[in-house]
């Protein structure tokens, strides 16, 4: 009985033995794009270096694999695919957009059409780097069967310079129960090398008008909340959109960028999110990449611009034929043997009234323009403005200069100086990059 158990024993022993070591060495699996391959030899593990035959990954990449047998060497030749990749290059050259529209309706026709390799045809270098991936992910085959886009309609809506123009996209979407819907997508195209390409695709996550800013302690905008009473529009119908350090708001579509002191309550806008997570719980929070101001309320209709310091001012309809008058403001030096000279000038703008005249003056908007170096320099104390007591109020900066308001502006208390103080507590000036030259 006893031998007879011992012999059970041993060849449980034996048996488990067998099984781990079966376990011990699972097969290797060869995955090319996320896909497993197979191949009639398997890869090997051998002094811990894993040996894969090169035959399979090799034609699966696109390449001819030969044997030598004289030389006992392997040629693997990629030819076939540069001159496929020549191939491809030359024809997308052959086809490329000779003017901007053809290049919006060319990449739009690929969208509709769901034919990966015809967008990316018509795209500059930059976004093909960026889209890639996606498109190689889908195999070149974009959107979904059902929905579809029974057409589109492309639309310019800025020339932003001789070689930049915005479109909008409208694709009008369908399904078997012929409901539609719309999809709207902006497209910048850029001309280069004498052809015209697609630089950059937008697509508007919220589009409605602020109802509410909230502001940091620091009195920097926090978030905007935007709502859309216009239910056929797509997207989101509200939204709190937070603004980053990266947020950047443009004047419409153009390339203009604004001061974030133009998200006032009223103002139509457009907004495009990051990629980060969208808070989902309704209505979402989210940040916001681009910010276009579309339509700003019409209390003041009425904008002086002046190109060269790159800033605008709003005003009411009552200053209407306002004349601006050019004067120069004096920095008086505050250190060592220079103390009193004049150091530093700068431009000095006033807007005026229309109703001003010599006997009967009215306050004017005076705007104090410095460059960064000067401002900083004033705040240093190594010059100072005027006689009072307290220096400029800055109103607003842009890359190359800051609009100051002067100190004791309004002393004289002329007529019309509480419109003045109401005029500039809602923050007219807004100043921008686009500098003339």
């Amino acid at each position: 009985m006893k031998k007879k158990i011992i012999i059970i024993v041993m060849a449980a022993l034996l048996l488990l033995g067998s099984i781990s070591s079966v376990f011990a060495h699972p097969p290797i699996k060869i995955h090319l794009n996320g896909k497993e391959i197979f191949s009639d030899v398997s890869p090997k593990i051998i002094e811990g270096r894993v040996l894969v035959p090169i035959r399979i990954v090799m034609e699966r990449l696109g390449a001819l694999v030969k044997w030598d047998e004289k030389q006992k060497s392997v040629d693997i030749d990629f030819r076939a695919i540069r001159a496929q990749d020549a191939r491809i290059s030359l024809l997308e050259s052959a086809l490329a957009p000779k003017d901007p529209l053809t290049a919006a309706k060319t990449w739009a026709e690929g969208v509709k059409t769901r034919n990966g390799a015809l967008q990316y045809a018509v795209m500059s270098s930059q976004l093909r780097k960026e889209t890639y991936s996606d498109f190689v992910e889908s195999n070149w085959s974009t959107g979904t069967s059902s929905p579809w886009i029974e057409s589109f309609d492309v639309r310019e809506v800025c020339k932003v310079n001789s070689e930049t123009y915005r479109y909008e996209v409208l694709f009008t979407y369908t399904d078997s129960t012929r409901s539609t819907f719309t999809d709207t997508q902006y497209v910048t195209v850029i001309k280069d090398e004498g052809n015209w390409l697609v630089a950059s695709l937008e697509r508007i996550d919220v589009k409605g008008e602020i109802t509410k800013v909230t502001f940091e302690r620091n009195k920097k905008i926090k978030s905007i909340f935007v709502e859309d009473d216009k239910a056929e529009r797509e997207g989101y119908d509200k939204a709190n959109v937070l603004i980053g350090s990266d947020t950047i708001i443009y004047d419409g579509y153009t390339d203009r960028i604004l001061s974030e002191r133009v998200l006032k309550k009223g103002v139509e806008v457009e907004v495009i999110f990051t990629d980060d997570p969208v808070a989902m719980i309704y209505p979402v929070t989210a940040e916001a990449k681009i910010i276009r101001v579309i339509d700003e309320p019409q209390e003041n209709s009425l904008v002086y611009r002046n190109n060269r310091y790159g800033f605008s001012f709003s005003l009411p309809e009552s200053w209407e034929g306002y004349t601006i008058v050019t004067d120069q403001w004096e920095g008086l030096s505050l250190e060592g043997a220079k103390k009193g000279r004049v150091v530093e000038r700068g431009p000095l703008l006033s807007i005026r009234h229309p109703q001003w005249t010599s006997k009967n003056p009215r306050q004017d908007i005076p705007i104090m323009i410095f460059t960064l170096e000067q401002w900083k320099s004033l705040q240093q104390e190594k010059f100072s403005v005027g006689a009072a007591p307290v220096g400029p109020k800055e109103i607003d900066r842009n890359s190359k200069y800051v609009f100051a308001l002067p100190a004791r502006y309004n002393y004289a208390f002329l007529t019309g100086y509480e419109e003045v103080e109401r005029i500039l507590e809602s923050n007219p000036l807004v100043p921008f990059e686009d500098f003339s030259r």
